[in-house]
């Protein structure tokens, strides 16, 4: 399966690249292609392996190199059973590749969603069993020492579910250490940068401290297990800015046993424990939060084996797991093609883990205390900047990874007049365009008096200097920004928020709406989230929805019309 906008001499099905037979790109990112390939040994040894190699419009970039090379030098270092496993560095026709581990198995976003549509059951138990086989693998990575016997130091800094691979024979994986801090590093982080994903950031990283340890880890296996016990999203809010204003901010992080009360108490305060956004009252190390979630386990008779949970995936992913074996099986002999293969095996592209409601919370509780697994993950943002406090400057190039990375700089700004709309301002390197974006989407933008489009657009062979830009929306007012392109080759992005106008109450209806299969449902630009949709308000009227799977490959629109004060029940078959 090809790249037709990548012809590099040597990479395509069928090569061989060092040790390695390529079978089938299973991903292309903003650095890297993702290949999946065969190993074969004497006498009969032979592995499938997971091939990534910088794409060829960075390879001449030193510091992407540096960067790239970096992951392989710190994870070749980690040998763990809940770390994947990296083989080998090499070069090919141009290109640098690591081989690694292949992982047959998903992560948790796909697990989560599987199990949801599948309704099986995984109760506090299963869910703290799988959290500690991930604080194996981070403790390890927090102690290890490199050959000349000094602490690696290593802080994975991006623990997610995404990261978190749960193997079709029950084993638990942590993954991408491509923005860990490590001591030996050659591309250290620069002070006052952001690296993560912000929903699942400590304090102390969203806030851009430079000198950061295991405890930012701890915080985000923190989110994560709060996530899986309750099913629902620790932050169930997609504004990014309101994220990090909460992450920074004194408020208390709400209890998993006050979410759902199927929740233990005594679990609840192990994970808010790792939730204190104090450092001093934190758990200190991943040790002390698989020790305490341990002696909880004990307390409770136990969680599930290995074996259990090899079920469990067996179960949810029977199908899958038997056409992907037999593609593999038959792409060997040459039965099949092998973009079929590439199609079968190619990573989930789900934005986040689906969230629930109080209401299906509540459903999800079986007579035995099982709670079903619905955790949720708020996705990455690409680029921010706090409202009228700072603003951030994105080192990063090109389009985002599968699962992308904010990198962001804090720069000194004055804040605006306490009067002013909230305005976003990001300034990306070596392009010539100003990209605009507003909340919500759809105003009329106008650039030094011209009308432009309407949001998002990109606006192109922008001349150096200052250009003023504005943003019109009816029921909005108007928001304008001079922002200023330094130099030729400048790419600027703009995003807007407008505030709403004075006006009269509307009246407004709720709207419940289900689908089979599950779709990502948005209104205007705003997501209103995944299906079932549980009485969301909305003003009265008619509304034009966008619903969307991408394994199901559903991509379309639905008018439904709320009554004022009244609840509109829908169910669609798609």
């Amino acid at each position: 399966m090809t790249d037709p906008q990548d012809d590099t001499p040597g990479w395509a099905p069928g090569n061989v690249v060092g040790a390695y037979t390529l079978l089938a790109k299973l991903a292309t990112g903003g650095m890297a292609e993702i290949w999946l390939a065969r190993q074969v040994g004497l006498r009969g040894f032979e592995r499938l392996v997971v091939v990534k190699r910088i794409i060829e419009s960075l390879s001449q970039d030193e510091a992407f190199v540096e960067m790239f090379l970096d992951e392989a030098r710190i994870v070749v270092q980690l040998t763990h059973p809940n770390i994947v496993q990296v083989f080998d560095l090499g070069e090919h026709a141009g290109a640098y590749y690591i081989a690694m581990e292949y992982l047959a198995g998903e992560n948790l976003v796909s697990v989560a969603r599987a199990a949801a549509k599948a309704g099986a059951p995984l109760d506090p138990k299963a869910s703290v069993k799988i959290a500690i086989a991930a604080l194996e693998g981070l403790s390890h990575a927090h102690h290890r020492a490199g050959i000349d016997g000094k602490p690696l130091n290593v802080v994975h800094r991006d623990v997610s579910p995404h990261n978190i691979v749960l193997t079709w024979d029950g084993q638990v994986k942590l993954v991408d250490f491509g923005i860990a801090r490590a001591a030996n590093r050659a591309t250290q982080t620069q002070g006052h940068q952001l690296k993560g994903k912000f929903a699942y950031m400590a304090p102390e990283q969203a806030q851009g401290d430079s000198e950061l340890d295991a405890r930012v880890d701890v915080f985000a296996m923190g989110v994560v297990l709060w996530e899986m016990v309750t099913h629902r999203r620790l932050f169930s809010f997609d504004d990014q800015i309101r994220i990090l204003k909460t992450l920074i901010s004194d408020d208390p992080i709400e209890a998993p046993h006050e979410r759902s009360p199927g929740v233990p108490v005594e679990l609840s305060n192990i994970i808010m424990k790792a939730l204190d956004k104090r450092l001093a009252t934190r758990f200190q190390s991943a040790q002390d939060f698989k020790a305490a979630l341990e002696a909880w386990l004990q307390s409770v008779g136990g969680g599930p084996t290995t074996s259990e949970l090899r079920q469990l995936m067996n179960k949810l992913f029977k199908a899958r797991i038997a056409e992907r074996t037999q593609l593999i099986e038959k792409a060997a002999r040459g039965e099949v093609s092998l973009s079929k293969v590439g199609e079968v095996m190619k990573p989930p592209t789900d934005r986040s883990m689906p969230s629930g409601t109080p209401s299906q919370m509540n459903a999800g509780v079986d007579g035995s205390g099982n709670l079903k697994l619905g955790i949720a993950a708020v996705g990455t943002l690409a680029l921010v900047l706090m409202a009228g406090a700072v603003s951030w400057k994105v080192l990063t190039q090109g389009p985002p990874e599968p699962t992308p990375d904010t990198v962001v700089e804090v720069l000194e700004a004055p804040p605006p007049p306490s009067n002013e709309p909230k305005v976003v301002l990001a300034v990306v390197e070596k392009s010539s365009s100003i990209m605009v974006e507003t909340e919500p989407a759809g105003a009329t933008i106008t650039i030094d008096g011209k009308t432009a489009g309407t949001a998002p657009l990109t606006l192109s062979e922008i001349t150096p200097g200052e250009h003023a830009v504005e943003a019109a929306l009816a029921g909005y007012s108007n928001v304008k920004r001079t922002v200023t392109a330094s130099a030729e080759g400048d790419r600027l992005m703009v995003v807007l928020t407008l505030t709403k106008k004075e006006k009269a109450e509307v009246a407004r209806g709720k709207l419940s709406l289900s689908t089979d299969p599950w779709t990502h449902v948005s209104l205007n630009g705003r997501v209103l989230g995944d299906t079932p949709l549980i009485e969301v308000a909305l003003p009265a009227g008619r509304h034009r929805l966008q619903l969307s799977n991408e394994q199901a490959k559903i991509d379309l629109a639905i008018e439904v019309e709320v009554k004022a004060g009244q609840v509109t029940k829908k169910v669609l078959r798609l």
